[in-house]
């Protein structure tokens, strides 16, 4: 009788390039990834690296998901595109998005299959680099101050956070460049310098807003927001990703209203108050003419024979 040998095969490790992906805030975001089509998957792990003491993506494991692996934050918010995982489909739809969810996500398949009696077990692993922007539109008059908000939650004050405002029509100039627990004036567009700081230095709660003082209508345009984590190279390359927050800023001359703010945020509820404000003098002019109705026509001599 012929025996069978069979030998079990050290993990294998496949890595691919690492991908973009962009959304904003409240949609869904798709993480792709695939591993072999007719593979045996046991195990995938989805993960962030930041996190991931703290809790997985999502994990699969023995033909199912186990939430209580799961980081906090991402309950009830993950699930395989295809249950099935038809053709080593293991991608997953993160909803509701936030800026919170910025960052990098890993993917990581476990397979096992037999070639030739022997046992192949493989490891492959995908990243996908999120990136959730938010989108600000703001109006106001010249002469006040503004908040450009930004918000990076996965950032906190002892990360030594390096924060970068711009605008593209400026070219290599920053509006401010926050790095060393202080602002970098070197490469600051001369008309913001001693204009602009960050809200808040501490950066609490990864508040990264930055404030522009006395605005004008020069300060129109379109800013981005980018934080980092601080690292030993100083180079420019480093700052080049994809902004966390975009505001579009419109500064209207004195004596124009540039719309009802809150927070810096326009409502837009300028054309609505110009009716309202017209009902009112229509209104007025009524309730005028009821108090003061003009004298009764006097009659002529004719008319008064005729009568």
């Amino acid at each position: 009788m012929s025996s069978v040998v069979v030998f079990f095969s050290l993990p294998m490790l496949v890595a691919s390039a690492l991908k973009e992906l962009r959304v904003r805030p409240g949609q869904d975001a798709t993480l792709q990834c695939w591993g072999p089509r007719n593979a045996h998957i046991t195990l995938l792990e989805w993960s962030r690296p930041e996190l991931i003491s703290q809790g997985y993506v999502f994990f699969f494991q023995d033909q199912r998901s186990y939430e209580n692996y799961q980081h906090e934050s991402f309950k009830g918010r993950v699930q395989l595109r295809d249950p099935s995982m038809k053709d080593g489909d293991v991608t997953v739809i993160l909803r509701n998005v936030s800026v919170s969810d910025t960052g990098a996500y890993e993917c990581q398949i476990t397979t096992s299959s037999t070639r030739n009696g022997e046992r192949v077990v493989k490891e492959f692993k995908h990243s996908i680099n999120l990136t959730v922007t938010e989108s600000v539109q703001i109006n106001i008059t010249a002469g006040q101050n503004v908040i450009l908000p930004c918000r990076a939650p996965n950032i906190d004050s002892n990360s030594k956070a390096v924060v970068k405002g711009s605008r593209a029509d400026l070219g290599k100039d920053y509006v401010l460049l926050y790095r060393d627990e202080q602002p970098d004036p070197e490469e600051q567009h001369p008309s913001f310098k001693n204009r602009v700081d960050l809200q808040n230095r501490q950066i609490k709660d990864g508040d990264a807003s930055l404030i522009l003082k006395d605005v004008t209508t020069a300060d129109s345009g379109t800013y981005e927001c980018r934080v980092f984590r601080r690292t030993n190279r100083r180079k420019r390359a480093n700052l080049e990703t994809d902004p966390i927050s975009v505001i579009s800023l419109k500064v209207d001359p004195p004596g124009q209203t540039g719309g009802d703010t809150e927070d810096g945020v326009s409502r837009g509820h300028a054309g609505l108050m110009a009716v309202l404000s017209l009902f009112a003098v229509i209104a007025a002019l009524a309730i005028f003419i009821k108090l003061n109705p003009p004298p009764p026509l006097s009659c002529p001599s004719v008319c008064r024979n005729v009568l």
